[in-house]
């Protein structure tokens, strides 16, 4: 099967070595030519994948495009808008349109594509979480830290999930049915843990330091607040129409290894007690996490009768220190189709 990877990133790199390594043929799209000519000269891979592989790398978006049975989004969620209208007269018949980690990714790409997909039977999907944990020590290698066990993905068509999972099971086994992109989008687990996290520990990022996200910069109080946001987050999903799965449900599924409490979750897996925390406050904890995980819930929970006072607090008080009016930002919820969205 031929995927084009649109990103090269952490986690483009990630899934490219990921898919050479199981025979898939790629191409790999980024905007930045110099770094697609040094892509060609191999893509380096350790930790849960091995390997040098050769790699197809362009920075020609159509080039990348052609032919390919599977597009795998791979940018942060401010780049979806713009990668979808760069997709415009590009697609062709029966492709799959694929967004990692959704954050309203697929409902976007169907707002912006959706007539040309329908006509040429395109399936428009995202999960709601990312595959890998990982980072890329150089522009050309990638450090696969690990790969979860189970990811949901859904179809702006939710009756499609079912044929795009099977098309895909091959390459990604990991993937399990999504009720539809409402669900993957609305129970995600790292905007409701990032958001606290970077917001009580913003001047460690601010200052540059080193510290590990789940060690001392998650201390129980910070957890409390997840658990608040969380339970808004649940709120405003029920009262869109979706089950509003709990983050320790979320985060159980990742791993084969259960815990009891949203503290033993994060505190105690082996997979995150060596992720650092960011180091800047130009890191997509603040950038994606913010404005297309947590600001939707507020713009929902408007439009739907709920409070949101814990996710209110934390968003205007972050936005204020940085000067930012995160509600400006993010997708247009209040836009969406959701009764089509939600099949």
């Amino acid at each position: 099967m031929r995927f084009a990877v649109i990103g090269a990133g952490n986690t483009g790199k990630a899934v490219t070595a990921y898919l050479k390594k199981e025979g898939q043929e790629v191409v790999l799209y980024c905007r930045n030519a110099q770094l697609a000519q040094q892509l060609c000269q191999g893509l380096t891979a350790q930790g849960a994948v091995e390997g040098k592989f050769e790699v197809k790398a362009t920075s020609d978006l159509a080039e990348a495009v052609r032919g390919a049975q599977v597009i795998l989004v791979q940018t942060v969620a401010s780049g979806h808008a713009p990668v979808a209208q760069a997709l415009k007269g590009l697609l062709e018949p029966g492709q799959i349109i694929l967004i990692f980690n959704g954050n309203w990714g697929a409902a976007e790409f169907a707002a912006i594509l959706g007539q040309e997909a329908k006509e040429k039977g395109v399936a428009i999907c995202e999960t709601g979480a990312q595959l890998f944990l990982c980072a890329s020590p150089s522009p050309v290698s990638v450090d696969v830290k690990t790969i979860k066990q189970g990811i949901a993905l859904a179809c702006t068509e939710a009756s499609r999930t079912g044929e795009v999972i099977e098309t895909l099971k091959e390459a990604f086994p990991q993937l399990t049915a999504g009720k539809n992109v409402v669900d993957t989008s609305l129970n995600g687990s790292n905007p409701v843990v990032h958001g606290p996290i970077a917001t009580f520990n913003i001047t460690r990022l601010e200052n540059g330091e080193d510290y590990t996200l789940f060690g001392t910069a998650l201390p129980q109080k910070t957890v409390e607040y997840i658990e608040h946001i969380d339970a808004e987050r649940c709120a405003v999903a029920q009262a869109v129409g979706v089950e509003g799965i709990s983050v320790l449900d979320i985060l159980n599924s990742f791993w084969p290894d259960k815990k009891a409490s949203v503290y033993g979750a994060l505190k105690e897996n082996k997979a995150y007690e060596a992720t650092p925390g960011p180091k800047s406050l130009k890191h997509r904890y603040l950038d994606e996490d913010l404005p297309y995980g947590l600001v939707p819930l507020v713009r929902l929970g408007d439009i739907y009768g709920v409070d949101t006072p814990y996710l209110d607090a934390l968003i205007r008080v972050l936005g204020m220190y940085l000067g930012r009016d995160y509600l400006k930002e993010g997708p247009a919820v209040e836009n969406f189709n959701f009764k089509e969205l939600l099949g």
